[in-house]
């Protein structure tokens, strides 16, 4: 089992390529063996009460193709999603993409979100500026946002 973990890391690289892909195969292999035998071994009420989940999202792990979407990149974090970065040294990043609302004198954290989707920067404010009315009663006359390290003011009347 190391050595195949170890094969692929070595996924990207030109010549490992062909390695790393039967290691992936094998891996998908046993890993769907022992799921058909902890099926066929766990007494049936202690499979669907407990680890119904947990098959679940095994199975769509394996089932999944490198070009499909939403895929499952964790499987302690099944929420995580992949977030194109566009620099060639780290190409992508994995996690969630969260916004935080503060006051601009007292840096006071007032709301935060956590976005189920990658969503672009343009489409995640509305969402924070609702949360933070809805949890304060009343909305701000004044907001400042940094985006790109530039500031953005928006004011409301």
């Amino acid at each position: 089992m190391k050595s195949l973990r170890l094969a692929i890391r070595h996924f990207r690289h030109v010549t490992k390529r062909a390695k790393a892909k039967l290691a992936l195969k094998r891996l998908r292999t046993i890993t769907g063996i022992l799921i058909r035998e902890l099926r066929r071994e766990l007494p049936q009420y202690c499979l669907f009460e407990r680890y119904q989940k947990d098959f679940l999202l095994y199975e769509r792990v394996l089932k999944q193709q490198p070009k499909d979407t939403n895929k499952i990149y964790s499987l302690h974090e099944p929420q995580v999603y992949c977030v194109a970065k566009g620099k060639n040294h780290k190409q992508y990043k994995y996690g969630s993409k969260t916004s935080i609302a503060s006051t601009a004198q007292g840096n006071l954290i007032v709301g935060v979100i956590s976005h189920e989707q990658n969503q672009h920067n343009s489409h995640t404010l509305p969402e924070i500026l609702r949360h933070v009315e809805a949890s304060h009663g009343s909305a701000a006359k004044l907001w400042l946002f940094f985006r790109r390290r530039k500031i953005a003011i928006i004011s409301t009347c």
